[in-house]
């Protein structure tokens, strides 16, 4: 696919709670190999529009495409197949206590037909690649502190070298030493993988240095 295709499109799209209309003909686009930073206040829709991508959320109208293919409304095996394009990091790392480092970065590739012992070793080059040492893949989550669970949450994300990485507030609860960190292994592990990255934040140091662009959603719409 050419650089310049468009991998995401948000057109027209609508999403209200009740009478609070949160997205108001909410128009995005992003091309392939991009890195999109979309900023804003609290409350102004930035993890109501990743929903509606990641499909937890279903707007009233509008059209979300990826790849050319409408996602809105779609069937739970046509959802499944688009999420095997996606990879995202959470806010808060979202690590399962009960499971260990390797375990949950490998999460996701038993849906991918990876057998156990090839999922570790992937998760083991993952490690690597967050720059972590290779003992800590048999702790959890409960021993690491707050940037050791988030680069593991980044390594969970990248585990499959997906297409399409989402980035949640990535620096949000670090000292800003780590945050800029955090930074600069998203920069280099999007590159590794060579996905196109949609990332919201609050952290205008976070946008400028992952960005290649920035977005400002302000009552609803992109306004910048």
């Amino acid at each position: 696919m050419a650089e310049t295709e468009t991998k995401i499109r948000m057109t027209n799209v609508r999403k209200a709670f009740g009478e609070k209309v949160v997205l108001d003909g909410f128009n995005l686009e992003v091309k392939t190999g991009e890195s999109l930073v979309v900023i804003g206040g609290s409350g102004v829709g930035k993890s109501v529009m990743l929903k509606c991508l990641l499909g937890v959320l279903t707007p009233e109208s509008g059209a979300i495409t990826i790849d050319g293919d409408n996602v809105v409304g779609i069937g739970t095996a046509e959802r499944d197949r688009i999420n095997t394009k996606l990879g995202m990091l959470f806010q808060g790392a979202a690590l399962f206590d009960s499971q260990s480092v390797w375990e949950n970065i490998a999460f996701g590739l038993p849906a991918r037909k990876v057998a156990r012992a090839e999922a570790r070793e992937i998760a083991m080059q993952k490690i690597a690649m967050v720059g972590l040492k290779p003992e800590i893949a048999s702790l959890y989550p409960s021993q690491l502190s707050g940037g050791m669970k988030k680069r593991v949450g980044l390594a969970r994300a990248i585990a499959a070298d997906p297409e399409i990485l989402f980035f949640d507030e990535p620096t949000t609860g670090l000292d800003p030493l780590m945050g800029d960190i955090i930074n600069d292994l998203i920069v280099h592990c999007t590159a590794e993988v060579g996905a196109t990255t949609l990332t919201i934040t609050h952290d205008m140091l976070s946008a400028r240095k992952i960005g290649d662009r920035i977005a400002m959603i302000y009552n609803g719409k992109i306004i910048w």
